[in-house]
């Protein structure tokens, strides 16, 4: 995989361990999985828009961040993301439905690595769509975390919920050698009735990359 797209996004300094902290997670007592799975479900916007910062860790790179403008509608099962750099210049336009990323638009050198940004966007898609475990999926109740476990094409979705109130933690893929994708989620804030994550980390072991997402505004809809 070539990173032609690190190339033009600004160099902010990298920085060694975990981008956010997870508070410590009350213990699970007589924890119902079914109930817990479906008060999540009740607080997830069918729609939104927000504005992120994305920062990429590449091997043997600085961090490089770009700014994003993410349209969601989980109803319709589509996205849209606008690449900006740090000068408001718009580098990237994607979308995406339920059979894949597009290009709509890309400076020259980018329509040349168009694997690239068609990655990012199948992540996105695994970091914002299908956050709640199918009502077949087998509960398991640990000491802080409640996991629900189905099988998927290319290995084993697993889903780990807790806190208070209970809130998805973590979203992976683990196939054959282990985890192919790993998205967890950290920081969550109310806006109404529903819950937007502000810290999102997504780890692609098949492209060896992680996406830091920093929220810094969103509407729910």
């Amino acid at each position: 995989m070539r990173w032609a797209i690190l190339l033009l996004v600004p160099l902010i300094g990298g920085c060694a361990g975990e981008p956010f902290v997870r508070e410590p997670l009350p213990v699970e007592h007589n924890t119902d999985p079914r109930a817990l799975r479906d008060a999540f479900a009740r607080t997830v916007a069918d729609r939104s828009i927000s504005d992120d910062t994305v920062v990429i860790q590449a091997p043997f790179r600085n961090d490089l961040a770009v700014l994003g403008v993410l349209r969601v509608d989980r109803v319709a099962g589509t996205f849209e993301l606008v690449g900006l750099n740090h000068l408001g210049v718009k580098l990237f336009d994607l979308n995406g439905d339920r059979q894949g990323t597009h290009v709509r638009f890309a400076i020259p050198p980018l329509m040349k690595q168009q694997e690239v940004l068609v990655a990012m966007g199948d992540d996105i898609r695994r970091m914002y769509f299908d956050l709640l475990p199918g009502h077949s999926a087998a509960a398991q109740i640990e000491r802080t975390d409640v996991k629900f476990t189905q099988k998927e094409p290319g290995g084993r979705l697993v889903y780990e919920f807790g806190g208070r109130p209970g809130v998805l933690l973590e979203k992976k893929l683990i196939g054959f050698f282990g985890a192919v994708w790993r998205v967890r989620y950290y920081r969550y804030e109310s806006q109404g009735a529903s819950l937007y994550p502000r810290g999102i980390v997504m780890d692609n072991s098949w492209f060896h990359y992680r996406i830091i997402v920093k929220n810094r505004d969103r509407e729910i809809q």
